[in-house]
């Protein structure tokens, strides 16, 4: 009887070690989150557009304003998520690329629209204006792209490892 009680209090004190060890190899990495997962992917293909339409030089007016604040809005909304969280440090920092890309657009756009689309010319390699004043050209709207494209396969990437490793 008393090798009976001695084996199930092993046993009791074996499981409770194994479920401590499972809980604490949790908690160094944050957990998949299927929100986080689609606040980047809605974010990248929103944003996709509205360079597809810079590229092709059709953004333009309040229209593209509204749509860069907008997304400048979202954008934030997404970092200030994931950084609640903890234990998230990569996408946070992918998203504080991708918040402060779309931060150094908006201005250089908001002259654009107050300038109207006659004072919107592209500079010539050996110009030497200031980088925050001007178009938005295809060349500007294309190496801005590459960087939020870059930012954003890095997070959704980040976030598919979370659900292998889950």
């Amino acid at each position: 009887m008393k090798n009976k009680n001695i084996l199930m209090q092993i046993r009791y004190c074996a499981v409770f070690a194994l479920v401590t060890v499972l809980f604490a190899g949790c908690s160094f990495v944050s957990y998949y989150d299927s929100v986080s997962y689609k606040n980047l992917t809605d974010l990248k293909g929103e944003m996709k557009v509205v360079f597809d339409d810079c590229m092709s030089n059709t953004i333009a007016g309040e229209k593209g304003l509204e749509l860069l604040k907008s997304f400048q809005t979202k954008s934030s909304q997404a970092y200030e998520y994931e950084n609640g969280k903890g234990n998230n440090d990569d996408t946070v920092a992918q998203l504080a690329i991708i918040r402060d890309t779309v931060g150094e657009l908006l201005p250089r756009y908001e002259k654009n629209v107050s300038g109207g689309p006659k004072q919107c010319k592209a500079r010539s390699e050996d110009s030497v204006v200031d980088a925050s004043t001007g178009c938005l050209t295809s060349g500007y709207c294309k190496a801005k792209w590459k960087i939020l494209e870059f930012a954003f396969d890095i997070a959704i990437s980040t976030e598919n490892l979370k659900i292998k490793s889950k």
